[in-house]
């Protein structure tokens, strides 16, 4: 089974909003934040980067599809530079395959978008590794842990948080170190009102988006504890591993998670080495794939801590992932926007939906997903 066609396109969203996503079009605390004309949207800064369809074919006739992150952009280095190094290769040869595009990729990459894009490569072997196999991805990656994953939700809507699912609830905080105590005392009424709202038994979680600076950091944890908050996510600038191990130095009632912007498994070694970060979240589009991802798993094992996919309820390689690794026990499930109002089958179709709060992977050959109607009707 030898490579003959490595193909990208860039795709815009799964479906046609009718509203702005609430996390780009609302005071969401970012980066950016510091700097009052960016501070009102992350819409107002944000590259706006498409997604990526690679395909791969075969000699004998298969097809493998992934996805992956960085438009474009992604899209002419599958097709400029990796795709020259993966024709004529044998398709099962994943782990030799993603060394050598990661190494010829270093002059210009080891991380960004060079690892999103070698992403959706690994995506596409692993998919067609699968159907080559006749079995779903999960299965070639050791097999099932458990059948299903639990979710917690990414959102600000309250209507979501008295959902009778009873999933755990992320609230992604507004405010940073710019907006002062007022902005500090709104985040934690914030937190408070969600506990009342969902109770004491479900996970609440806070995400940060790189917004923190040590200092707030630990006020707004003294702040929530109260509330008895699971983790608080991203708080710092992902290069900060020094704000990170003083973190770490700190006996704190509250976890931290990082690790959405990190990039493969040597930036999650200098995380992990902080020993201020408790629970990893690699975006598994993002951080080299799934072959990647894996070995970040394994790596995780090590030191005992828990690995949570950024988006990895919306993501198939993601859920395959988390199905047959013993350290990935819950997924992020984010409601952008009102999902009655997307175009169904727009690009990628077969990424299933959550029941009863939980989710997992498609059970076809591969990934289980496929080009939607808009790829179907180019062609």
């Amino acid at each position: 089974m030898r490579i003959t066609t490595v193909t990208a396109v860039p795709f815009g969203a799964t479906g046609r909003r009718v509203e702005p996503s609430w996390l780009t079009s609302t005071v969401i605390a970012n980066p950016m934040s510091i700097y009052p004309r960016y501070a009102a949207a992350r819409s107002s800064w944000s590259a706006g980067f498409a997604k990526v369809l690679v395909e791969i074919t075969t000699n004998d006739g298969l097809s493998g599809i992934g996805t992956a992150f960085g438009g474009a952009a992604s899209a002419a280095l599958i097709n400029e530079h990796f795709a020259r190094l993966l024709v004529g290769e044998k398709a099962g040869d994943i782990e030799r395959l993603w060394d050598e595009c990661y190494r010829a990729s270093l002059p210009y990459g080891r991380a960004g978008l060079p690892v999103m894009a070698l992403s959706g490569v690994d995506h596409a072997l692993w998919d067609l590794a699968g159907k080559a196999a006749q079995k779903p991805v999960y299965a070639l990656l050791g097999g099932a842990c458990r059948v299903d994953l639990p979710i917690y939700q990414t959102t600000n809507d309250r209507e979501d948080w008295a959902s009778p699912e009873g999933f755990g609830i992320k609230l992604a905080m507004a405010y940073g170190p710019a907006d002062g105590v007022e902005g500090l005392r709104k985040n934690a009424e914030l937190v408070t009102r969600c506990r009342e709202v969902i109770g004491e038994d479900r996970d609440l979680m806070l995400d940060c988006y790189m917004a923190f600076d040590v200092e707030y950091t630990r006020r707004l944890i003294d702040l929530v504890a109260p509330a008895k908050v699971r983790w608080i996510e991203e708080p710092l600038a992902p290069d900060d591993y020094r704000g990170y191990e003083a973190l770490g130095r700190r006996d704190s009632p509250v976890t931290i998670a990082s690790g959405e912007h990190e990039f493969t498994r040597w930036g999650f070694v200098r995380l992990i080495e902080t020993g201020g970060v408790q629970v990893l979240q690699p975006d598994v589009e993002w951080v080299g794939g799934i072959s990647e991802a894996r070995r970040i798993c394994t790596l995780a094992s090590c030191y005992h801590l828990m690995v949570v996919p950024h988006g990895g309820a919306l993501q198939a390689g993601a859920l395959h992932l988390m199905k047959s690794q013993v350290n990935t026990p819950i997924a992020e499930w984010v409601r952008t926007y009102d999902r009655a109002t997307v175009r169904p089958g727009a690009a990628i179709e077969g990424i299933p939906e959550p029941t009863d709060g939980r989710i997992a992977p498609s059970e076809a050959p591969g990934l289980g997903i496929s080009r939607g109607a808009v790829f179907r009707a180019l062609g």
